[in-house]
C-alpha cells in the first residue's frame, strides 16, 4: 500500500473530529479531562483538554505533511514549535493567564504549521514574522477552504496498482453496508442472551439508562450547534494546514522580494532628521534620569520618600516605565521602516549610536521596573498578574538587547528574541503553577 496516499487519507478523514473538537474545547474552555496532580491533598487540578487537542492538531498536522511531501521526518526547529505549542496548551490551566496561555498555543500551532512545511518567508524566523503571522491566520486557510472537499479525491485513488476509483467507492459502500448489518445482528444477538442471563440484563439497561440521561434535550441540541460550528472551523483548520503542506516555496520567495522591495522603496526619512528624533527622545530620558534618580532607586535600596506607603510607591510608575520601553521599540521600529540606509542596508555610525544609547536607556528603564516589582513581591508576595509583569519587563528588556546587538552587527536577532519570548512564558507558568500549589 502507497503510504503517503494513506496518510493523506488519515488528514482529511480526522479533519473534521479536529474542528469539532475544538469547537467544543473553546465552548467548554477546561471543564473536561482534568487531573489532581497532587492525589487529592492538595487544591490544584490541571487540566490536559488543552495539550490533548494541541497533540491531536499536530498529529494531523504530520499526517497532511508527511502525505504531500513524503515520509520526511520533522526538523529540530519543527520538533521546537510542536513543544511550545504543547507546553503552551499545558500552561493554560496553572499558567498566571490562561487567555495568554491559549493565545500563545494559537501563535505556537500556526507558527509550526509553517515551520514543519518550510513556508516562512524569510526561509525561517526573520524580520517577515508579523507578514508569516497574517498569512498564517488569513491568507492561507482562506486560499485553502475548497481542499477540505477537493482532497476527498485521495479516497477514490488505488494505493495498489490495479483497481480504478468505481471499484474502490463500491468496495467502500460494500464495507459501510456489511458493517451496518453486522453491529445490526450483534445488537440482536445480545438482546437475545440478555433475555437469558439477568445479570447481562442488568448491564445493558444501566448502560442505556446512562445513555438516555446524557442524551437529554440540551446536550442533544449542543451537540448540533457544535457540529454546524465546526463545518467552517473545518474548512479553515484543514486549508492551512493542506495549504502549507502543497507549497513549493516559490510564492513565498515571490512575496517576500516584493515586501523587501517596498520595505527599500518607503527608506525615505534622512539622517538628519532621524538624527534629530531619536536625539530628542535621548536627550529627554538622561533629563528624566538625573531628575528622578534617587526616587528610582529607592527599589535597589529598600528606601520610600517620606510619608509614601511601600505599596504605593512599588506600583507608582511601574506600567508607565513599561510604557515607555514599549514606545522605544516603536521608535526603533519607525527608523528601521522609514531612514535612510546605505546599499548594504546599514544606517550611519550617529543613527547606530543613537539607537544604541536609546536601548540601553530602554534597559535601564527594564531594571527600575524589575526593582520595584521586586520590592512590592517582596513585602506582599505572590499574584498571577505580579509574576506576569515580570515575565513582561524581562522580555522587553531582553528586545532591547537584541536590538543593540542587531543595529551594531547588521543582523536581525529576531529568530533569538522569539525563542527567550516562548521559553521564558512557559518557564514563567511553571514556576506560577509551583507557587500557587504553595501558596
Amino acid at each position: 500500500m502507497n503510504n503517503t496516499v494513506t496518510l493523506k487519507r488519515l488528514g482529511i478523514a480526522l479533519a473534521y473530529p479536529l474542528a469539532y473538537a475544538y469547537v467544543r474545547l473553546m465552548t467548554d474552555f477546561n471543564n473536561t479531562f482534568m487531573i489532581d496532580p497532587s492525589g487529592g491533598n492538595g487544591h490544584m487540578k490541571i487540566s490536559i483538554a488543552y495539550p490533548l487537542f494541541a497533540l491531536i492538531f499536530i498529529v494531523i498536522n504530520e499526517f497532511v505533511r508527511r502525505g504531500r511531501r513524503g515520509n520526511e521526518a520533522p526538523s529540530t526547529e519543527t520538533v521546537f514549535w510542536y513543544g511550545i505549542t504543547f507546553l503552551a496548551g499545558l500552561t493554560a490551566c496553572f499558567g498566571p493567564n490562561e487567555l495568554l496561555s491559549l493565545f500563545g498555543m494559537h501563535l505556537s500551532a500556526v507558527y509550526s504549521v509553517l515551520v514543519s512545511n518550510n513556508v516562512l518567508l524569510g526561509g525561517g524566523t526573520s524580520g517577515f514574522l508579523p507578514a508569516d503571522l497574517i498569512s498564517g491566520f488569513c491568507v492561507r486557510p482562506f486560499a485553502g477552504f475548497p481542499n477540505v472537499v477537493l482532497d476527498w479525491r485521495f479516497f477514490g485513488k488505488s494505493s495498489d496498482e490495479g483497481a480504478g476509483s468505481g471499484a474502490r467507492i463500491k468496495s467502500l459502500i460494500g464495507g459501510i453496508v456489511f458493517t451496518v448489518l453486522m453491529c445490526g445482528l450483534l445488537l440482536m444477538s445480545i438482546g437475545f442472551m440478555a433475555m437469558i442471563d439477568a445479570d447481562l440484563a442488568h448491564v445493558i439497561e444501566t448502560v442505556l439508562n446512562g445513555l438516555f440521561s446524557y442524551l437529554n434535550f440540551k446536550t442533544v441540541a449542543e451537540i448540533i450547534v457544535r457540529m454546524i460550528f465546526a463545518v467552517p472551523v473545518c474548512f479553515y483548520l484543514y486549508g492551512l494546514i493542506s495549504r502549507s503542506a502543497s507549497s513549493d516555496g516559490k510564492s513565498e520567495s515571490k512575496v517576500a522580494s516584493v515586501l523587501n522591495s517596498l520595505r527599500a522603496k518607503g527608506k525615505t526619512v534622512s539622517s538628519t532628521l532621524v538624527y534629530i528624533a531619536a536625539g530628542v527622545f535621548v536627550a529627554a530620558y538622561a533629563l528624566f534620569f538625573v531628575k528622578r534618580l534617587m526616587y528610582m532607586l529607592g527599589g535597589f535600596t529598600g528606601t520610600v520618600p517620606e510619608g509614601m506607603l511601600v505599596s504605593h510607591y512599588a506600583r507608582e510608575g511601574f506600567f508607565e516605565l513599561v510604557g515607555i520601553m514599549a514606545v522605544n521599540m516603536c521608535v526603533y521600529l519607525a527608523i528601521t521602516l522609514l531612514g535612510k540606509t546605505d546599499e548594504g542596508g546599514r544606517f550611519s555610525k550617529a543613527a547606530r549610536v543613537l539607537v544604541t544609547m536609546l536601548m540601553s536607556e530602554s534597559i535601564v528603564f527594564a531594571v527600575v521596573a524589575m526593582s520595584k516589582l521586586v520590592l512590592y513581591y517582596s513585602i506582599y508576595g505572590y499574584t498571577p498578574l505580579r509574576i506576569l509583569a515580570m515575565w513582561g519587563t524581562l522580555a522587553l528588556g531582553f528586545a532591547s538587547v537584541m536590538t543593540i546587538l542587531t543595529v551594531n552587527r547588521s543582523r536581525t536577532h529576531v529568530r533569538a528574541g522569539i525563542l527567550f519570548t516562548a521559553v521564558s512564558y512557559i518557564a514563567i507558568c511553571v514556576l506560577s503553577g509551583i507557587l500557587e500549589a504553595l501558596s
